[in-house]
């Protein structure tokens, strides 16, 4: 079956996947008039220039010139095409899809088909929690009786559906193949290790064993709730067994570990406990990020249900940017060990760069938040959380505790320097983030007892060291024979060459004066976009995926409609009444332009095939990219402009018609007169010629 035809199929999924969703579990949005905007992902962007919009499910970057509807979105962001962003978010969704690939496919059961791996880590996850249920074997007994003494109860062992690894090297790899799972899917769901990992060979082929082996397993979930990845703890009295058994040759393992990255699980973008803290957080306003899988559960059993986990890794910028989605204070809970206070210096950085209400809680006495709890109460633990000093404060104290400020002078300057050096990081243009680092030297005035302008002076001589290192690496790195040329990537090809205008009088016919080459800049102030925004040429060409050749199949689809084109499919657009007349009435010939051949060759299969023949219609039908962002101009120039235009589309349509028949007979004419002056038509035709010629005019200019 085809996806191109099958509209229900595309239907349902664009349903099913709200924009503002989507986007929002990548870009933070904010909310401006009916729409929310976000900072384009797509090019160097310093103020959000991405609208979307919620009631037509579609978005747009004036300043990248690109936009479509939830498919040409994840198409963009995910680097896929068509029938990749579909099966992404019918996945997303929970739809299954009709049998369907397009070019190269894999199919159900190989390992790089992300269904096999969801169902197959999924059958594991649910083997574990088994096996620690049904408490069998001594091992899960000591299982059990170790998640008991960490104070876990039943019903938070089944929320979080904790389970039990037994002590085997093929416990997950036999279960898998007695449900038809290769022992590559094994590996490539990150359950098991290829025995040809040692020589480089990650195919499994050599067989494989177990990752995990004599562990409580936690199963991890993305924010939608589907096992992605497990960690495992350790549990002493297996590990103690294990460690004396090898004669001390043989470690216990780290305490916790997580899955191997697969197709499903980025660890650096997922949390744990996400799925089930989501309301809870959007609830409170805040998000308590803690360190492990028990500290999670511990904070759940206390009634603090706002809490989540990262996942082996800090505190990443990607993390920042999901949580912010949900809530716009983060607090990172530490433990009070050296390792928490460590990593509390860490994410000081990423406090200054990012957009964040970022607080550090470094619990006392040592204490993890399962242990705090413990000795302590949640309501102790929330007011802690209330008063959490934001990342600079907290960097502040350790760099000035037991420091004499007016007579320590090396350990001041040494603090400001580093405080200092973090803030060169903050991009300049970047408005919000130039207001935090006016902030921040208001507090290290206030605290290192100097003025705000010495601070500010000695952060531009800071900035300016740093300009200059970075131009000095750029010029080295351009050297014919420097040592980093046969390493440096490759420059990105340019964009292409705008194409040339059309002939004036198309513009001219509607009252658009202004050339080819500002019709972005016309749309985007129309828009409500800021007039400061750099011109099209002077956008940076780098944005993380442009168009390729085979989205924008050739140049000539790829020219944005203009002149009586362009006011044709608005018009069409506003009024699917007059489209259905349009279909019949408007001959394809007319058309110079690829791009309105092909929409109107779209409304006609929406016609054939019984669709409305409106802007979500042909945005469902059509799959190119480009020609989606020429719905999304097109129709957002209609509902700005809908005030404006005293006369009604189907006086409009009548003066298009009247347009395209006059620049056909213009076209005849020439053709006429080119006949003429070849003078190669006898006497008697050249004659004939030209009263047709005045008797056309005469018709023309007076029509009765």
């Amino acid at each position: 079956m085809s996806f191109q035809t099958d509209f229900d199929v595309k239907e349902r999924v664009r349903n099913a996947s709200d924009i503002v969703d989507v986007i929002g579990r990548d870009l933070e949005l904010r909310p401006q008039g009916r729409n929310f905007v976000a900072r384009c992902p797509f090019h160097n962007d310093t103020k959000p220039s991405m609208t979307v919009n919620q009631e037509r499910q579609s978005w747009k970057c004036w300043v990248c010139d690109i936009g479509g509807d939830v498919f040409s979105f994840v198409m963009q962001r995910e680097g896929v095409d068509f029938p990749g962003a579909l099966r992404m978010l019918a996945e997303r969704a929970g739809i299954e899809l009709p049998e369907y690939r397009k070019g190269p496919k894999t199919q159900p059961g190989d390992p790089d088909d992300k269904a096999t791996l969801a169902a197959a880590i999924e059958e594991v996850a649910q083997a574990y929690y088994e096996q620690l249920d049904a408490r069998k074997s001594d091992d899960a007994k000591a299982a059990w009786d170790y998640l008991a003494s960490r104070g876990i109860n039943d019903e938070n062992r089944q929320r979080f559906r904790i389970g039990f690894a037994p002590d085997s090297w093929d416990f997950a790899v036999n279960l898998l193949k007695r449900k038809n799972f290769t022992e590559q899917v094994a590996v490539a769901c990150g359950v098991a290790k290829s025995r040809g990992n040692r020589s480089g060979n990650q195919s499994g082929n050599d067989g494989c064993y177990d990752f995990f082996r004599g562990r409580l397993m936690f199963p991890i979930n993305n924010a939608h709730g589907k096992v992605i990845s497990l960690g495992g703890r350790i549990i002493p009295a297996i590990a103690e067994r294990t460690v004396a058994a090898s004669g001390g040759k043989v470690t216990a393992g780290a305490k916790y570990f997580n899955g191997p990255e697969t197709l499903l699980y980025r660890k650096s973008s997922e949390l744990y406990g996400l799925d089930l803290a989501r309301d809870a957080i959007r609830s409170a306003g805040e998000v308590l990020v803690m360190e492990g899988y028990t500290d999670v559960v511990a904070t759940r059993m206390a009634g603090i249900e706002n809490a989540v986990a990262v996942l082996g890794t800090a505190l990443t910028a990607q993390h920042v940017r999901i949580l912010k989605r949900f809530a716009p204070r983060v607090v990172l809970v530490l433990d009070g060990d050296d390792a928490g206070r460590r990593r509390a210096e860490e994410v000081l950085e990423l406090f200054v760069t990012a957009d964040a209400d970022l607080r550090i809680l470094t619990l006392p006495d040592n204490a993890d938040p399962a242990d705090f709890l413990a000795a302590h109460s949640a309501p102790a633990l929330l007011d802690m959380a209330a008063n959490a000093p934001d990342a600079v404060d907290h960097k502040i104290a350790r760099l000035t505790e037991g420091v004499d400020i007016t007579r320590d002078t090396h350990r001041v300057t040494s603090a400001i320097e580093t405080l200092l050096s973090l803030f060169v990081k903050v991009p300049q243009n970047d408005d919000h983030a130039s207001l935090k680092v006016d902030q921040l030297l208001m507090r290290m005035s206030r605290t290192f007892e100097l003025p705000v302008d010495r601070l500010s002076r000695r952060l531009d001589a800071l900035r300016a060291d740093r300009k200059e290192s970075e131009a000095k690496k750029a010029r080295y790195q351009k050297k014919p024979n420097g040592p980093a040329q046969h390493n440096a990537p490759s420059k990105p090809s340019s964009a292409p060459a705008p194409s040339a205008p059309p002939p004036h009088d198309d513009y001219a016919d509607f009252g658009f004066d202004d050339p080819f080459a500002s019709a972005a800049m016309e749309d985007a102030a129309m828009f409500g976009i800021d007039d400061s925004m750099p011109p099209s040429s002077s956008v940076p060409s780098t944005p993380s995926r442009s168009f390729s050749p085979s989205q924008r199949t050739n140049d000539s689809q790829s020219q944005p409609l203009s002149g009586v084109e362009r006011e044709l499919f608005e018009t069409l657009l506003e009024s699917p009444e007059v489209a259905a007349m349009a279909i019949e009435a408007i001959d394809p010939d007319w058309l110079r332009s690829t791009t309105a051949k092909m929409l109107l060759s779209a409304y006609q299969d929406l016609d054939l095939q019984g669709h409305d023949l409106d802007s979500a219609s042909l945005l469902t039908l059509l799959e190119n990219e480009f020609l989606k962002n020429q719905i999304i101009t097109l129709q957002q120039r209609v509902d700005t402009r809908a005030d404006r235009i005293a006369e009604s589309p189907h006086e409009r349509y009548a003066a298009i018609l009247t347009r395209f028949h006059e620049r056909e007979f213009e076209a005849e004419k020439s053709r006429q007169i080119v006949q003429l002056e070849s003078a190669t038509l006898p006497e008697d035709e050249e004659l004939a010629v030209l009263q047709a010629i005045i008797a056309a005019e005469r018709i023309r200019h007076n029509p009765r």
